[in-house]
């Protein structure tokens, strides 16, 4: 996109700011979620926002003030396709073993604490508490044993609730105070060399080690039904993931009943075990329609054709190798080989 418009006018200037690392500035310019785009005009301090949908060359220079020529001259560029021919059309995914999951689950639950709940100045709103503390006792139930630095971080700040959602000064310094300093560490799996993108798929192996938890804690403890453990997590994606799209499409299809959530997820603590088996078998489902979306989204970008079928099963796991007996003739699941799977990967 700046490509596009510096092909036109090559004096309008871009600029990106991590929110990560000016958390504050992100704070003041009511920032809470990305991508975020805002143009300021020449000699103006007024910032406009441009809206999700409208992020393009066109409504930029709009925004801007600029003739409707320089608009279509944009527009002509952005016609213009590159050569893709040697872009990967389907990414494979990697093998990783439980230890890896634990630690990229630890690893963006951390991070989450420091950069996706306290977005903006002063405490939370009652919404966000209500959803926040739900998320930790979940988290708190579920989790395994081994990731006792998480296991101490939520039971610290369940015990310090109030301060928590105060401030995250407050909750930073809770944290740095209680909480012995880690060795700096990276995300292990999905980075595919980028270590930025490992938070968002640390999340994920939070989202499946926290549902197979659930199968496991309710063999020995009073049910958690399935129903309140999935309105946990999306109520914590509404209200602390950042990435705005991810968000909105994931609130629509849990909001829609996608993949039958709203009848295979009861309200009611569940008595068998294959009834608790519906949670982790409904995220997996959704997080596999999450990839394919993805991988048509990047081939859209890249200016590529659409996945055909071959292609939306390679973006779906557990794949043919890692998983041989999830997988029937028909290129359908077999649900039990497909939980046990995922057993041995987050449990």
């Amino acid at each position: 996109m700046a490509k596009e418009i510096h092909a036109v006018h090559p004096n309008i200037e871009f600029h990106a700011i991590s929110c990560v690392a000016h958390h504050d500035i992100c704070k003041e310019q009511g920032i809470r979620s990305f991508p975020t785009v805002k143009v300021l005009k020449e000699d103006s301090y007024d910032f406009k926002e441009i809206k999700l949908g409208e992020v393009d060359a066109e409504h930029i220079l709009r925004a801007l003030g600029f003739s409707n020529d320089s608009v279509e001259k944009a527009k002509k560029n952005a016609s213009k396709k590159e050569n893709v021919h040697e872009i990967a059309r389907v990414i494979p995914f990697r093998l990783h073993d439980v230890h890896d999951a634990w630690s990229d689950a630890a690893l963006s639950f951390e991070f989450s604490l420091k950069t996706g709940i306290h977005m903006s100045n002063g405490p939370l709103s009652p919404e966000e508490e209500t959803a926040f503390r739900d998320w930790l006792e979940l988290l708190s139930k579920t989790l395994p044993i081994q990731m006792k630095r998480t296991h101490d971080i939520i039971n610290l700040l369940l015990e310090n609730f109030s301060k928590a959602a105060e401030s995250q000064s407050k909750m930073d310094y809770l944290i740095s105070q209680n909480i012995p300093v880690e060795p700096k560490r990276e995300w292990r799996t999905c980075t595919y060399g980028d270590n930025q993108m490992g938070y968002t798929c640390g999340l994920w192996q939070l989202f499946h080690i926290m549902t197979i938890g659930v199968v496991e804690y309710n063999q020995h403890n009073a049910a958690i039904p399935t129903r309140h453990a999935s309105e946990a997590i999306r109520n914590y994606v509404e209200h602390f993931f950042q990435c705005e799209v991810c968000r909105l499409n994931f609130l629509d299809m849990y909001d829609n009943c996608a993949f039958d959530g709203c009848h295979r997820l009861s309200a009611q603590p569940a008595t068998t075990e294959r009834e608790w088996r519906e949670l982790p078998l409904w995220l997996w489902e959704t997080h596999n329609d999450v990839n394919v979306r993805l991988m048509g989204e990047r081939m859209k970008q890249n200016g590529q054709v659409e996945p055909n079928s071959w292609e939306s099963q390679q973006a779906r796991w557990p794949s043919l190798v890692a998983c041989p007996n999830c997988w029937r003739e028909d290129r359908s699941w077999e649900d039990d080989r497909v939980f046990e799977h995922l057993h041995r990967l987050y449990w």
